[in-house]
């Protein structure tokens, strides 16, 4: 005879399929939630579980419609109605998500993931003082909640209000003296204030707590760039990349800081490297495009030039880089002519400037400046 196996309860089915949504196995906890539901139909711990688990999965509507189901029968249920709020706001449609936080702070205006998502749904519409009117709100009433703090503190910062940034990034710091997220937007707050030498002390002490955080890396590998110091730059961008070898921020500073220090071949290699990340970067084809010109390597410079113009044949940089590169042979003349007509079509002023003529009969264009 098979054994009897003990049925499971619905507190036993929410357990499981809870545990399931920690591992990651959201598909597998939507199963055994569906299946308990067929068992306890108007269960609605079961029911909003599973519009939990739709909302991880990024199934938002069929989140909705298990959410609606759970308040047909308890209308004011707080929970679901932030649920189908924070669904809205994944779909973008921030008016829709607003109506449903609205209906949570009429009756419990002390809601903190309600102000939350009304402040998220503001920023969304472009209504930055909205959002900080609900953040606010929320920081009343949790004053050390640090995911607010950055996000208010972000905003000052967008909008370079250095002062009201650098006092939310320190309240989050007296909450977590260690988050490098804060950390980093302290820094850059000072960096913006024009005090360097502060910006890479904080980088520097968030560094000590998490050495291998590739972003406070380039960071610091940024600063000593800007900075002059290209042996300093050159190791965080190195370490960087240690970490994480296919990083364009790293990459991009790293053949900057060897362009600095003059070690032309390095640079070169670099950005070679960062193109097998993004081939048809067009900022780093130029890059490259003019260092090979520089070395007098003619084929390889107008390869370059002649993949950014497939992409935008109006580029002038890449016009501009590669009359140049033909300028002194004789063997381009209608190429040099045809580059020629597509530069005048951008700038028709530009040939009449002192600049307007070179040696040799050659009209002459001045560098581009990246």
């Amino acid at each position: 005879m098979r054994p009897n196996r003990k049925r499971q309860s619905a507190s036993d089915i929410y357990r499981v399929a809870h545990r399931l949504i920690r591992e990651g196995k959201g598909h597998q906890a939507i199963k055994q939630l569906e299946q308990g539901i067929s068992r306890f139909p108007h269960h609605t711990l079961l029911i909003r579980s599973l519009a939990e688990a739709y909302r991880q999965a990024g199934q938002y509507n069929e989140a909705i419609a298990k959410y609606q189901s759970v308040l047909e029968i308890e209308p004011d249920d707080e929970i679901s109605l932030n649920g189908i709020g924070n669904c809205f706001l994944r779909m973008k449609k921030f008016d829709r998500a607003m109506e449903y936080f609205k209906r949570i702070l009429d009756t419990n205006p002390d809601n903190v993931y309600a102000l939350a998502g009304m402040g998220d749904a503001h920023l969304g519409k472009g209504d930055v003082d909205g959002a900080l009117c609900h953040w606010n709100e929320l920081l009343k009433r949790a004053p050390d909640n640090i995911y607010i703090l950055n996000k208010v503190a972000d905003q000052y910062r967008r909008q370079e209000q250095w002062d009201k940034a650098i006092e939310y990034y320190q309240r989050a710091l007296e909450v977590d003296p260690r988050n490098p997220y804060t950390l980093v937007g302290l820094g850059d707050c000072f960096a913006a204030k024009s005090d360097p030498d502060k910006a890479m002390e904080i980088w520097t002490q968030a560094l000590e707590h998490n050495p291998t955080n590739v972003f406070l890396l380039t960071r610091l590998g940024d600063a000593h760039r800007r900075n002059g110091q290209w042996d300093q730059a050159i190791e965080y961008y190195q370490r960087a990349l240690a970490l994480d070898k296919k990083n364009t921020f790293a990459l991009g500073g790293l053949a900057d800081a060897y362009r600095g220090k003059e070690c032309r071949e390095e640079a070169i290699e670099t950005w070679k490297r960062f193109l097998e990340v993004d081939p048809n970067n067009l900022y780093i084809l130029n890059r490259l495009g003019d260092a090979y010109r520089r070395q007098g390597r003619i084929e390889d410079a107008v390869a370059c030039y002649d993949r950014i113009l497939r992409h935008a044949p109006k580029d002038r940089y890449a016009l501009i880089g590669k009359y140049h590169a033909l300028a002194h042979s004789d063997d381009h003349s209608p190429e040099l002519e045809s580059l020629e007509r597509a530069l005048r079509e951008i700038d028709p002023e530009f040939f009449k400037t002192r600049q307007g003529r070179g040696r040799n009969g050659h009209r002459a264009v001045s560098e581009p400046r990246h």
